[in-house]
């Protein structure tokens, strides 16, 4: 029984990635689908209705968003580190820790690299 708590952690993170996944493939291909009906119908499609309908489809929001989620699961797991006070765990929670922090450090990092410097937001 205690070998399933991490069989069923990591199948639970790949379940939550997958879900995600499905969910993205989705709303891009309800896009497509509107699009394609609109060109069908004859509808014609202007520049603003495009960037409209795909300024979802955009990262540089959501890699924001993610990145300060991912450090703020990092120093969670820093704070819980240190609320343990077992010296035996100290070490290998901050191990965890790094990798949650490091990724979003990087789409941190993607979010300065992909801004629009005309943007005020």
């Amino acid at each position: 029984m205690e070998h399933s708590v991490p069989i069923v952690l990591f199948v639970m993170i790949f379940g939550i990635c997958a879900v995600v996944t499905y969910f993205q493939h989705r709303n891009r291909a309800d896009l497509q689908l509107t699009v394609r009906a609109a060109i069908e119908s004859g509808q014609p499609l202007s520049a603003e209705v495009l960037e409209g309908l795909t300024a979802a489809l955009r990262p540089q929001k959501s890699d924001l968003r993610r990145g300060v989620v991912l450090v703020a699961i990092a120093l969670g797991f820093c704070a819980l580190a240190v609320g343990v006070g077992e010296p035996d765990a100290f070490g290998p929670l901050l191990g965890v820790s790094a990798f949650p922090g490091f990724t979003g450090l990087g789409y941190i990092v993607l979010w300065l690299l992909n801004r629009d410097p005309s943007a005020t937001t």
